[in-house]
Formats: C-alpha cells, sequence, structure tokens
C-alpha cells in the first residue's frame, strides 16, 4: 500500500441497531463527520468525506455485510488515492470492512468496554454489536450475504479493556487465543507479541472516562485517559504500519461543552501521526 502525507479519508457509518441516527446538528447520523473534518483542517491536514449510508431498508445482518462490503471497498480506495482511512461509526461491527480490506495478515487492536464476543444463542440472541470482534475470528458465524470476510485467528487480535466482557466472553477470546490486557495494555512489547503485515485500531469510546466523552452510548463512568491512549496510541504503533482507524459508539449530538469532540479530533490526530500522517504546516491554524 501507497503511503500518505496529510490527506484523510473519513467514512462514516450512521447505523445503530439497523437504524439509521438522525443527523441533527452534525453530520452524518451523529457523528460530527463535516465538524471533525473542520477541526482537522484547521489542525493542518485534508480531510475529505465519503458518505456511506443505505436507506433501502434491510434486515440487520444484511446490513452488516452491505457496510462490509462498502467500507471494504472504501478503505482499499483510499489507500488507492494515499489518503489514511479514518471511520466512524455508530456500531462496532462497522470493524468488519477496514479486516476485509486489510486481509489475513491485518493485526487487531480493540479498545472497548466489553470483547464484543458475544455469540448468538438459539433463543436469546446477543446484539450484532456485541458480536463484532467474533464475527472477526470467525467465533461467530457472518451473514450467508458476506463477499469476500476475512476471518483472523485470535493470536492476531489483541483487546485493551473488556471489564465488562461476560465470562462467556472471556472463555470464548481466551479459547480463541485472543490476547486482552487491561486499559494500561497498549504497549509496543504487546503489539511485538502479535504477527502482522498491516494494523487496524478499533476505539469504542464507551471505554474513555466519563467526562471526556458524555457523548458515547451508555458510557460506564470509570475508564481510561484520552490523553494516556493517545500517548499510547503514538508509542506502541511507532514504525508498525497502521493502515485504517476506527472511533465507533457516539453521538456527536449529544456532546456536552465541546468535550467528545475536542476528544475525538485529538485522538484521531495522534493516530494519524502514529501512521506516519504529517500536518501541512502553512495550513494549520494558529490558535491550534
Amino acid at each position: 500500500m501507497a503511503s500518505f502525507v496529510d490527506h484523510l479519508q473519513i467514512l462514516p457509518m450512521p447505523h445503530k441497531d439497523g437504524r439509521r441516527q438522525p443527523d441533527g446538528e452534525h453530520r452524518t447520523g451523529g457523528l460530527g463527520v463535516r465538524t471533525i473534518a473542520d477541526r482537522l483542517e484547521e489542525r493542518g491536514w485534508v480531510a475529505r468525506i465519503e458518505d456511506l449510508s443505505y436507506e433501502k431498508p434491510m434486515p440487520e445482518p444484511r446490513l452488516v455485510e452491505a457496510y462490509a462490503r462498502g467500507l471494504c471497498d472504501a478503505v482499499a480506495s483510499a489507500w488507492d488515492r494515499n489518503r489514511f482511512p479514518l471511520l466512524l461509526l455508530r456500531s462496532n461491527y462497522g470493524a468488519l470492512g477496514p479486516v476485509d480490506a486489510l486481509g489475513e495478515q491485518t493485526g487487531v487492536v480493540w479498545v472497548g468496554p466489553d470483547g464484543a464476543y458475544a455469540r448468538g444463542g438459539f433463543l436469546r440472541r446477543a446484539p450484532l454489536d456485541r458480536r463484532a470482534l467474533a464475527f472477526v475470528t470467525g467465533h461467530a458465524g457472518r451473514d450467508r450475504f458476506a463477499v469476500r470476510p476475512v476471518r483472523l485467528p485470535g493470536e492476531r487480535v489483541l483487546v485493551i479493556g473488556a471489564a465488562r466482557s461476560s465470562g462467556a466472553e472471556r472463555s470464548g477470546l481466551a479459547a480463541d487465543g485472543v490476547r486482552v490486557h487491561d486499559l494500561g495494555g497498549l504497549t509496543s512489547a504487546a503489539l511485538d507479541a502479535v504477527e502482522a503485515d498491516a494494523w487496524y485500531l478499533h476505539v469504542d469510546v464507551r471505554a474513555l472516562r466519563a467526562d471526556a466523552v458524555p457523548a458515547a452510548d451508555d458510557s460506564g463512568g470509570e475508564g481510561l485517559d484520552p490523553g494516556e491512549l493517545a500517548r499510547a496510541i503514538g508509542a506502541a504503533f511507532q514504525d508498525r504500519p497502521l493502515k485504517a482507524v476506527a472511533f465507533a459508539r457516539y453521538d456527536l449530538n449529544r456532546d456536552e461543552g465541546g468535550r467528545t469532540l475536542d476528544t475525538l479530533v485529538d485522538l484521531v490526530e495522534s493516530a494519524v501521526v502514529a501512521a506516519g500522517g504529517v500536518p501541512n504546516p502553512g495550513a494549520r491554524s494558529p490558535a491550534s
């Protein structure tokens, strides 16, 4: 894949629980796509937006695969144009697209409050969002409409956090070889244990400190300090091929005082710099 300097491709997924979320003040679907792009451009980044959405109602399993195909193609296309893929997601299963695009040699760092490793039961099915990482490893089966699904061995996956995981999720993660660390476990040494030619970073913002992301879905209160996460991302991915990053499970229309927006922009920039991006100093706002 080609390198990039300051060009980012923002890819939104505005659906949650099978429903497209209303735009409100921040497009698209409460993700703050245009707002985040504007803030990044003030910091010297060229942020392009590709609007991805499906207006035709469809069953959620089929919607999962529609986004997997759309985001897969969009991530590959971004690199063809020397742009870094930045995904903004209302649901965690948007992760399938970038993994499908990056291929079987991908390593995944999954930061979240749970393992997203639930399995669908016969009588009581876990929400698809709670099975997102299980789809990536094949622990849970993907829909028959999947076009080119990539299934990664658990050894290629590093989970950071997962404090709210159920016992069954933890057992599944351990059985499949997924490495689970606490919220301070994102280190270069932890990534050394994973063999990967490309990396995908997925941040479910519910894992962050609640006061830093008041727009997060069902935040648990205590969590990882965003500044510490930004520093950890920079150190862990130094000299590693970070090829896509996603931030999921928030609605910027619920933000308070711009705190979630500030947190997201700072984390996005830390990840893009870790991936080798360099902002244009001539375009950078003096106030940034």
